[in-house]
């Protein structure tokens, strides 16, 4: 009986260029869709650090509809985020203890809600929060990219491309 061969393991620069041709591959920076708010595009903030994903909301306060509990808001326009001002609702998913980068802790509404990450479609929490003095109007957690769903290159930017629009 001959031995078996071993094949041989790909090299990480192969298995990197693998996934980023499937479009598994983040950057630090990536735009994003939020299909449900009517969100063509959105400029993210890419944060392994973050559990929660989080996007700018201005006024967010519960309402109800139709005997469900939903979140009224505004986004913010943004150069290049491809819309204006919006007027957005969501359904409540809960109101969330969320502590920020630097410690401290408040209550935000979360929602759930489908992103588009080049062509993922993904359904994710996103707490609502003021950003207004962030770089980007939206965080994208880790929870949003869960373990082996995308590798994060931390030098790189916008590597999924535009999202596909469904």
């Amino acid at each position: 009986m001959s031995p078996q061969r071993a094949k041989a393991k790909p090299s990480l620069k192969t298995q990197t260029a693998s996934l980023i041709a499937d479009g598994h591959v983040l950057g630090w920076r990536e735009w994003i869709g939020l299909p449900d708010l009517d969100v063509p595009v959105i400029k993210a903030k890419v944060d392994t650090g973050a559990r929660t994903s989080s996007l700018h909301a201005i006024n967010p306060r519960q309402v109800e509809r139709e005997g469900r509990d939903f979140v009224a808001f505004t986004l913010p326009h943004y150069p290049g985020d491809g819309h204006g001002r919006m007027d957005c609702l969501a359904p409540l998913v809960e109101i969330r203890e969320i502590r920020s980068s630097n410690g401290s802790a408040e209550e935000r509404f979360v929602i759930s809600t489908h992103i588009l990450v080049g062509h993922h479609k993904l359904k994710v929490e996103v707490s609502l929060a003021n950003r207004s003095i962030m770089g980007f109007p939206m965080l994208l957690g880790r929870t949003a990219m869960k373990a082996g769903r995308f590798l994060v290159l931390p030098s790189k930017s916008y590597l999924a491309g535009k999202p596909e629009q469904r």
